[in-house]
């Protein structure tokens, strides 16, 4: 069994096909390596493939003509991306680079039609992996239009949901704000609000959570909606 084939069967929308099936589809696959840093597609661009992540990470963005960037995901192994456009034949709706040296398998536009109207299983793990997605987009959404930054920011520092730190890592103001959906000096008023408060301590740039239930309540502090709803609605 080849590389790619063995490659294939770790990502979701793949994994109920038979082995026979994947050495079909990898005949039409090829790998293709990206430097940390290095665009892989760009919005706008038509799309001409999918992108499978073996190896490494990259990460997801819009930007505005201002030049404002917003990270929408970040992915790695076994998980893919330009399906949207892949499917609706549209141009790429985001930028994705390279956050550390990544390796990919590259599936032409034309393949993928092809595996998804050859295999009912692939379009079924399709469906489910994109209404993952409108979830995500759409928390996303509710985090820009109802929550403070300082609130966003608590929610960035902390790794999900249940409040757990986020690995440490070294991450600029900037990246911080592309994260959020801000600009790199309200990140930085609000981190050195958090730091007089005691909730964080700042550590040859990077940030080290010190007070981790309080950081907890900030993330937590606006999950009431914003509005009441009235009985005669």
């Amino acid at each position: 069994m080849s590389p790619i084939v063995r490659g294939l069967s770790q990502f979701s929308i793949l994994e109920k096909l038979t082995d026979s099936a994947r050495q079909e589809i990898a005949l039409n696959v090829h790998r293709r390596s990206f430097r940390a840093g290095e665009v892989i597609v760009l919005a706008g661009d038509l799309c001409r493939a999918v992108y499978l992540v073996v190896e490494g990470s990259v990460r997801v963005q819009r930007l505005s003509p201002e030049g404002r960037e917003y990270v929408l995901h970040a992915l790695g192994p076994g998980q893919c991306f330009n399906l949207v456009s892949a499917l609706d034949g549209g141009r790429n709706l985001a930028t994705v680079s390279a956050l550390t040296d990544t390796v990919t398998f590259v599936v032409p536009i034309d393949v993928f039609h092809q595996m998804a109207r050859d295999h009912p299983e692939v379009a079924h793990a399709l469906l489910k992996h994109l209404a993952g997605r409108v979830r995500l987009l759409s928390d996303a959404v509710e985090d820009l239009a109802l929550h403070t930054v300082r609130t966003r920011l608590a929610r960035c520092l902390l790794s999900d949901k249940n409040g757990d730190p986020l690995p440490a890592q070294h991450w600029t103001q900037g990246e911080l704000a592309a994260h959020i959906g801000t600009v790199r000096d309200v990140v930085g008023r609000t981190l050195r609000t958090f730091s007089r408060e005691g909730l964080i301590q700042r550590e040859r740039g990077r940030v080290v959570i010190t007070d981790l239930a309080g950081l907890r309540r900030e993330a937590l502090r606006e999950q009431q909606p914003r509005y009441t709803r009235h009985a005669s609605l």
